[in-house]
């Protein structure tokens, strides 16, 4: 389940550094709004799509326990059902962190405006997968640095490509 937490995270907090970023000639309460109902609808996709990539590997799983027992059927057995909960749960996970991952961009809006707001989102959000990095490189049980090095690269890129696109597209 971690790693359901962890994918929602950084998703959530890419793509609403995007919105934010890419919004950043609008006034605050216009890059607040997109970016709340960005990181909202963004949640509420990840919850539903991870119930069903989720679901749909477990119950294929499941009916091919089904075959191996030579058509024994498992729908509304404690098996179907512990599948039911699980499915439910890292939908739940996965959505959750997408919302808390994209509150942490959003932040800033809160409490500074233009581009000081979004050099400290950018930097919280960079400073947070560089952490996340670390964390895989050491489950992984590869070069930690290496690992957090290429989180923030990402974040960094991410930051870069939507500004350039937005300066493109507003000059």
């Amino acid at each position: 389940m971690i790693s359901h937490f962890l994918r929602g995270y950084v998703d959530g907090s890419l793509s609403t550094l995007g919105i934010v970023v890419g919004a950043s000639s609008a006034s605050s309460p216009i890059i607040l709004a997109a970016a709340i109902g960005g990181t909202l609808a963004n949640g509420i996709a990840n919850t539903l799509s991870a119930i069903s990539a989720v679901g749909a590997k477990q119950y294929k799983e499941l009916r091919d326990v089904e075959k191996a027992m030579v058509g024994k059927e498992l729908k509304d057995s404690e098996l179907d059902q512990k599948i039911g909960r699980q499915t439910i749960f890292a939908g739940g996970a996965d959505g959750l962190a997408t919302i808390i991952g994209g509150a942490v961009p959003i932040m800033p809006y809160l409490f500074l405006s233009g581009l000081q707001a979004m050099s400290v989102s950018i930097g919280i959000v960079v400073i947070t997968v560089f952490l996340i990095g670390m964390y895989i490189g050491k489950l992984s049980k590869r070069n930690i640095l290496l690992s957090a090095l290429k989180m923030a690269v990402f974040g960094l890129v991410v930051a870069a490509v939507v500004y350039f696109i937005q300066s493109v597209i507003v000059s």
